[in-house]
């Protein structure tokens, strides 16, 4: 049950199990509650590469900051999505960050990543990125977030495509 609290702010969709959406909204307390506010900044190590992720290594681009998990049925429909939106829109400066949930097995997370034919870079969650989005409640839940580091959208669920891409196409006008 979403409670009253939790239906205020700015409004998102979740898909519930058995595939239903729902509509969401945010907390007033929730970070990043309001677009055009900042993100929270926040550092992950990546997956197989030892390599750190910061959001000020994105400054000057569009950032999907992305929070999925192996098995999350909506977000292994959306990888692919994101994929192919990621491969599309990277040279007009594009950037897409996952952020794998799972507990454990990080070779496995891996390996299910190129099977899903992601080519866009994968981190570790850490309970401090996890806090400083306010929590993933949802799966998947992404951030699209602009060039000067603030949130443009917030999205909770599986998005279309359609609605995804027309989201990027304009944050990557107002570059």
């Amino acid at each position: 049950m979403i409670s009253r609290r939790a239906l205020i702010g700015s409004a998102g969709a979740a898909v519930l199990a058995g595939g239903a959406a729902i509509t969401i909204r945010l907390s007033e307390e929730h970070p990043a509650q309001n677009p055009r506010d900042v993100a929270p900044d926040f550092s992950v190590e990546a997956l197989g590469r030892g390599r750190r992720y910061q959001l000020a290594d994105f400054a000057g681009e569009v950032l999907l900051l992305n929070f999925w998990a192996t098995w999350c049925a909506p977000c292994r429909i959306e990888m692919p999505w994101l994929a192919q939106i990621y491969s599309r829109y990277r040279s007009r400066g594009l950037t897409t960050l996952g952020v794998n949930m799972d507990d454990g097995d990080m070779p496995a997370v891996e390996r299910f990543a190129r099977e899903m034919g992601v080519t866009y870079p994968i981190a570790r969650n850490n309970d401090a990125i996890v806090s400083a989005y306010g929590g993933v409640r949802f799966l998947p839940q992404s951030y699209l977030i602009g060039q000067q580091g603030q949130v443009l959208q917030r999205i909770f669920g599986m998005p279309s495509t359609h609605e995804l891409e027309a989201a990027i196409i304009g944050a990557l006008r107002n570059r």
